[in-house]
Formats: structure tokens, sequence, C-alpha cells
């Protein structure tokens, strides 16, 4: 009878490895995947890292107990590998080898600056990290700015304070935030992605598909020496948790069953809407990006992680400069699980990049990044 039980175990953990590598090898399949129709598809990469714990965790379980069932979760992740380098990056940072020729670009979803937190005005302490970084280029996120070129939270009063002579800016009131805080005087202003740049901006535009602010990206030609470089900002569909949702997602295993189960279903719907919102918008940036007659770099906060649909999208055209020049898992969100890289800073092959960081500050929900690239005219 214990022989018989244990085979039933055995063999229900050998179903459980192979479904949970199938689950990470059909992640390869996502980017061909109509989203309309295969929405949840894109979940399986948020686990993405779960799967993989689990097949390193089959590995010690077979080795210890049956060791010739270790090449299941060894050719799993074999096969896997490519999703595997995705995800996580040992990279080789270099020092440039002319500075004067280098490009570098520094990207922040500055989350309005901290504006509702500091009274109504711009954080001097984030304001004071993007200066002292001193880059080329800045796309910044989630900005809110006054019209009023004589206010204090003015887009003039914020290039200056942030040490940039140009910018350009995604500048809608049609969606925005209240610029004043006290709410009682709702005076709504633009909340919107803006390009600073220390260079002439050649020519730019905005391209906005739908009158809402993820549905907008921008790109700016921007000149260096004999260089142009097309930079492009934008920032995908979020999923609008608030406070709540991430007390509930951290506090989850102190919550009554009928709560989570009530809880959980409406947090993956709104992912599932949201990643199929995504999809839409990448498919709309890819156009423009293949139209590019200059070398591309581009900036922003996906919403999304590594070997989700719109991550590979962008990866089939363009280098995720964290693989080539970062290390670790390279996390840029704040909150919930330590995994969540969501912003990125991709270039072409024209573009050698140099170094890369991600900037650790706990100011806002995201950490910001910075990348530094060989121009093509560099001798």
């Amino acid at each position: 009878m214990a022989g018989f039980f244990g085979n039933i175990i055995k063999y229900s953990l050998i179903a459980i490895n192979v479904i949970c590598g199938i689950a990470m090898l059909s992640l390869y399949a996502l980017p061909y995947t109509n989203q309309k129709y295969f929405g949840w598809f894109n979940l399986l990469a948020i686990v993405f890292p779960i799967l993989l714990l689990l097949q390193i965790l089959f590995f010690l379980l077979w080795f210890i107990l049956k060791p010739r069932l270790v090449f299941i979760p060894l050719i799993l992740c074999v096969l896997s590998y490519k999703l595997m380098l995705s995800f996580f990056a040992v990279g080789n940072a270099t020092s440039a080898s002319n500075e004067k020729n280098n490009f570098r670009i520094f990207s922040w979803n500055v989350h309005m600056f901290n504006f509702y937190e500091h009274k109504g005005k711009h954080s001097q302490a984030m304001i004071q990290k993007v200066r002292n970084q001193d880059a080329d280029v800045f796309c910044a996120q989630e900005v809110v700015y006054d019209p009023n070129p004589n206010a204090i939270t003015s887009l003039d009063n914020l290039k200056k304070r942030l040490g940039y002579p140009y910018a350009i800016t995604a500048d809608d009131t049609i969606f925005g935030a209240f610029t004043n805080h006290k709410k009682s005087k709702r005076q709504f202003n633009p909340f919107c992605l803006i390009i600073f740049s220390k260079y002439p901006i050649v020519q730019w535009k905005k391209v906005q598909t739908r009158p809402n602010y993820y549905f907008t990206f921008m790109w700016a030609d921007i000149l260096k020496g004999k260089d142009t470089v097309r930079v492009f900002n934008t920032h995908f569909q979020s999923l609008h948790f608030v406070k709540k949702d991430y007390q509930f997602l951290e506090n989850i295993d102190q919550q009554e069953s009928q709560e989570v189960s009530q809880q959980s279903k409406n947090i993956l719907r709104r992912m599932k809407q949201a990643g199929q919102l995504r999809a839409q918008q990448v498919t709309e940036l890819e156009k423009v990006i293949r139209q590019s007659p200059h070398p591309v770099i581009l900036c922003g906060d996906f919403n999304d992680v590594p070997n989700s649909y719109s991550y590979q999208r962008i990866r089939r055209q363009l280098n995720d400069v964290f693989l080539e020049k970062g290390n670790g898992i390279g996390r840029t969100f704040r909150m919930l699980a330590p995994t969540l890289r969501i912003d990125y800073i991709f270039h072409d092959q024209s573009l050698i990049p140099q170094t890369f960081k991600v900037h650790e500050w706990e100011l806002g929900d995201h950490y910001a990044l910075e990348a530094s690239f060989s121009l093509p005219s560099a001798p």
C-alpha cells in the first residue's frame, strides 16, 4: 500500500514539474498571440520567477530523493534559457572610451515629483537628484506642472531647476492632475510625459491615438555634435492600484478567504484588461520606431515585466541595455515583489552601450535608470 501511495505522490510531482515547465516555455509564443483573445496568457510572465523557483526546488528534490529524475527540471530550464536571460543580467559595465562622444540618458517615473506630498510643490530632493546626474537627456514620466509661466511649478521653472535649456511635453489638459493640492480650487493641469535635453531638439512629435495619457508617446530628434538620436518616451497602461490594493496584496495571508477570493478576481481582471491595452499601445509604438531615420533610444515605464507581451514585442526591434550592462534582477518598482522590473531603456544596434545603473532612491514609487552610449560618429 505504501508503494502504491508513494507512486501516486511521485507521478503527481512529476506531472506538476512538467506542467510548470510547459507554462514557462509557453511564454515563447506570447508575442505572437492576439491579446484580445489571449489576455490571460500575459499573466504567466508575472509569475515566471515563481515558475523558475519551482524548477530549482524540483531539481533539489529529485537530486535528494530520485537522482535519475533531475533531468526533468534541468531540461526544462535549459529550454527556457532565453526567458531566464531576459529576467536576470550579469552585465559587464565598462568605462567609456571617449567621454565627449558619449550620450548619457536618464529615465524616471517621478510620481509628479511627489507634488501632493509636498503641498503643491515639486520635491527639491528629487529635482536635486536629477540635476546631479547631469545627463544629456532626461525622460520623465508622470510629470505635473502649472501652465502659468509665473507659477513655482511651471515648466520653465522646472527646466531651470533641473538644469535643462530644452524640453518638450505632451501638455494635454484633457487628462491631468489638480495642480493646486487643495482640491477645493480644482485647478486641472497637465499630467504628462516630458523629454528634457541639454542639446538642441531638431524636431519632435507627440503621438496620441486616443485622448488618454497612456495612449500617448513622444519622440525627439536630439542633435549632439554630428549625431542625431531619436529619443522616445512612453508610459504604458497602469493597473491603477491604490493604497488599499497594495495593503491587500502585502497582507493577503491575514485576509478572510471570501475577501481574498473576491479581491483576487478583481485584481486579476484589471491586470488582464491593462495587459490588453498595453498590447495595443506597443503595436502603435512599434510602427513609429520602425520609421525612424536615426538611431533610437526608447525610455519608459512599461508597467510590464520581462517576458511579457509588450516587452517581447519591443525586444524584437531593440536591445535592453540592462541585460547588456546591468546586474541581478534590476528591480525598478519599490512596491510588492522584489522582482518587479517594469521600467526600461532600450536602444537599437547602432548605439553601443557603455554603462547602466538603477538608482535605488526611496523618493518615489519607482527607481530611476541611467545609461550611456557611444554614438556612431565616435572614433
